[in-house]
C-alpha cells in the first residue's frame, strides 16, 4: 500500500475533532477570513477547478461566467455544469463568507436563534434553516467516528417531542393531544413515548450517539447504531443490558458487563467502569435543556452539536475557521422544505 493510501485510511479513522486539528495543520494558507465565498469554495472544494462536485471526476473545464462574475464549470464525465457552491451547505444562498463565519461563531457561543438572526441580519426562520444545514454537514462528518481503546456504552431516554409540527401542516397530523412542557406523559417506565439513544464514549473523550428507536433498547438497535463505529479490538464496558451481548458476539469484541450496584470493577490491575458515559448523559441533557425542548425529528443534529462542543479543546477562533472549511467541503444540498418535512420519529424500529 502506498504512503498516500495509508494517510487516507488513517484520516478516515480520525474523530471529527481530530480532523479539524489535521485540517488546520495542512491548510493554514487558505484565506478563511476572505469575504469572497466563491473564491474560498473554489480553493477548498474544487482543487482549483479540476474536481467535479457531483461525480468527483477530473475531466473538468471552465464553462463561462455568470452575470455576477461567478465562474462556471463543466464536467466531461457526467456532463453536468456547476459553480463552486453547488452541492454545498451554501447552495442557493447569497451571503458572504463573513456571514457564515459569524453564524458559526454564534453557534459556538450557544446564542439563541433570535440573537443569531439579529447579529447576522437575517430572519429567524432563515437562522433556523442555517442551523440545520450546518448540523447536517457536521452529522455527515461525525458518521466517520471510530471509537478505539476502552469504550463505555449505555443508553439514555428522552420523551418524544413533536415541537415544530403544527396542526396547519399538510404533511403531518398529531397522533395525540399536545403535551404542555412534556409533563403529560402518563405511562411510567420505558414506553413508546420515550426515545432510546444508545451512547458510546472512549477513554479519550470521543463520543457517538444517535436516536435509534422508541421504547426499550434491543440487540438489533445496538448492532445498527454501533456497526463500524466501535473498533473490534476495543474493550466494551456496559451494564448488564442483554442487548449488547449480540453486538459483542457479532463483532468479536471483548465485552465487560458490571452490576448495577457496582459501576467500577478491576481486572488484572486495570479499572473498568461506565461513569464516563453516565456523565455524558448528564452533559447531553444539560445541553438540550437550554433549548427549552428539542423536537425528536431534530434530536440527532443537536446530539452531534453537543459532541462537537465536548470533543474540541481548541480555541474558539481556530475551531471556527477550520470548522467552516470542513463544512463547506461536504457534498450536500439541503432545502428548507426538507428540514420541516423530516420524519417526526426515528425511522429505525
Amino acid at each position: 500500500m502506498s504512503e498516500l493510501k495509508e494517510i487516507i485510511n488513517a484520516y478516515n479513522r480520525l474523530s471529527f475533532s481530530d480532523r479539524i486539528v489535521f485540517y488546520s495543520t495542512i491548510s493554514n494558507d487558505i484565506p478563511v477570513n476572505d469575504g469572497n465565498l466563491q473564491s474560498f469554495l473554489t480553493e477548498v472544494r474544487l482543487e482549483n477547478g479540476d474536481r467535479c462536485v457531483y461525480c468527483e471526476g477530473t475531466h473538468v473545464v471552465k464553462n463561462g461566467v455568470r452575470k455576477d462574475g461567478v465562474q462556471r464549470y463543466l464536467c466531461r464525465d457526467c456532463r453536468r455544469s456547476f459553480i463552486p457552491s453547488t452541492q454545498s451547505v451554501t447552495s442557493r444562498t447569497r451571503k458572504h463568507l463573513s456571514v457564515w463565519m459569524h453564524y458559526v461563531q454564534c453557534m459556538l457561543e450557544h446564542k439563541t436563534l433570535r440573537e443569531t438572526a439579529d447579529e447576522c441580519d437575517m430572519s429567524v426562520s432563515t437562522a433556523f434553516s442555517w442551523r440545520h444545514k450546518i448540523l447536517d454537514a457536521v452529522s455527515e462528518l461525525a458518521e466517520n467516528v471510530f471509537l478505539t481503546g476502552t469504550v463505555e456504552a449505555d443508553e439514555t431516554f428522552l420523551s418524544v417531542s413533536y415541537k415544530g409540527n403544527h396542526t396547519r401542516s399538510h404533511t403531518f397530523s398529531m397522533p395525540r393531544k399536545a403535551h404542555k412542557r412534556g409533563n403529560d406523559i402518563h405511562i411510567s417506565g420505558l414506553s413508546s413515548e420515550k426515545v432510546c439513544i444508545p451512547c458510546a464514549l472512549n477513554d479519550t473523550g470521543v463520543a457517538y450517539a444517535r436516536p435509534a428507536k422508541l421504547g426499550k433498547v434491543s440487540s438489533a438497535c445496538i448492532i445498527r447504531t454501533f456497526h463500524s463505529i466501535i473498533d473490534p479490538n476495543a474493550t466494551l464496558c456496559t451494564d448488564h443490558e442483554k442487548a449488547y451481548l449480540g453486538f459483542a458476539k457479532e463483532n468479536n469484541i471483548h465485552l465487560i458487563q458490571m452490576d448495577t450496584d457496582h459501576r467500577i470493577i478491576r481486572i488484572e490491575d486495570k479499572t473498568y467502569g461506565i461513569q464516563r458515559v453516565n456523565a455524558y448523559h448528564n452533559k447531553l441533557k444539560g445541553f438540550l435543556r437550554q433549548f427549552h425542548g428539542v423536537s425528536t425529528k431534530h434530536l440527532g443534529n443537536y446530539i452531534v452539536w453537543n459532541n462537537l462542543m465536548m470533543c474540541s479543546h481548541r480555541k474558539q477562533k481556530e475551531l471556527k475557521e477550520q470548522l467552516i472549511g470542513q463544512l463547506l467541503k461536504v457534498r450536500m444540498t439541503l432545502y428548507c422544505r426538507e428540514i420541516s418535512g423530516r420524519p417526526p420519529l426515528p425511522t429505525a424500529v
